[in-house]
């Protein structure tokens, strides 16, 4: 039984005006919970825009506690500007691109970006997909499969 009783989310279609969602004036937590019961009765995956970047990690922790069972991924900004002379950090970059390399595989989640972060672009899924290598801790590694997967995307074996 749900705590809140909410308006439901717009069914997903092609229009973008008619599935877009606003709530105000709730207090603390009370926003966090009201989307993670909402996305999780949606059955579809949620895309939250976000006001800076401090306002979507504290979403994105509320939303994990509030929600276990459902996925949560924070797409998160560069945090450097663009005359910086130094690149964003390793974990920034780590981050954005688990984001980007899960976000195809789900169909039912909470994707958290903050406004910035969602006007910048993003390199073409297949590209993405194509040069990117995930390795979780303790995963079963097949060797021939990832020699022939590296050499795909033109790394070439050296003994």
């Amino acid at each position: 039984m749900p705590v809140l009783s909410l308006p439901t989310l717009p069914a997903a279609s092609g229009n973008l005006t008619n599935a877009k969602q606003a709530w105000g004036n709730l207090p603390g937590a009370a926003l966090s919970l009201a989307i993670a019961e909402a996305a999780s009765a949606a059955k579809r995956f949620t895309l939250l825009l976000t006001a800076d970047s401090q306002s979507a990690e504290r979403l994105e922790q509320e939303l994990v506690f509030f929600a276990p069972e459902l996925p949560v991924l924070h797409f998160p900004d560069w945090e450097t500007l663009p005359y910086d002379l130094f690149s964003p950090h390793q974990d920034i970059l780590s981050q954005r691109i688990a984001a980007l390399y899960r976000l195809p595989e789900l169909a039912h989640g909470i994707l958290v970006v903050p406004i910035t972060t969602a006007l910048h672009r993003l390199a073409p899924t297949q590209f993405l997909l194509g040069s990117s290598l995930v390795l979780d801790v303790g995963q079963k590694l097949d060797v021939e499969q990832m020699r022939t997967r590296l050499q795909a995307i033109s790394h070439r074996p050296v003994r």
